[in-house]
């Protein structure tokens, strides 16, 4: 006579750890999902998230350039400027240009944290912290800066 006990004990501890790697699977998706959401702010309405992710991507654009397509990433850049912010940014343009030359790295820029604050009517202000790196001809990102806008 065999003991069915035994042979039901390899079953269930196979079935135990099958089950807690489905919740362990189940909570790093979950968590997955929030962090690739971080920029959107549940408090933001659909014109205000709007606002704030294109602020973003203009301060992005305005900090990230890659010296092989630096004419295209300049015109990227700009395109989101107006008035005396556009005449200062171009006049940049040269020594912004030099300076990847120089340094033989590229920049790129993330969005780190952004905020929205109401002014009064339609006015309104997105606040950006944004992360700046310095990216070597095999791709390596160095942390060289942050600032707030």
């Amino acid at each position: 006579m065999t003991d069915t006990r035994s042979e039901s004990r390899p079953a269930w501890l196979t079935a135990g750890v099958l089950g807690i790697f489905v919740v362990a699977l189940a909570a790093g998706l979950v968590a997955l999902l929030v962090v690739r959401n971080h920029h959107a702010n549940p408090g933001l309405n659909g014109s205000e998230q709007a606002a704030v992710d294109a602020a973003s991507r203009e301060t992005v654009n305005l900090q990230s350039f890659r010296l092989a397509h630096f004419d295209s990433d300049f015109a990227r850049a700009t395109a989101g400027l107006t008035g005396g912010l556009l005449s200062t940014f171009k006049g940049k343009q040269a020594s912004l240009k030099s300076g990847l030359q120089k340094s033989k790295q590229d920049t790129t820029a993330t969005a780190s944290q952004v905020g929205f604050k109401q002014q009064s009517g339609k006015d309104a202000i997105a606040l950006i912290t944004i992360n700046n790196y310095r990216v070597d001809a095999k791709g390596k990102k160095t942390l060289f800066g942050s600032g707030r806008f």
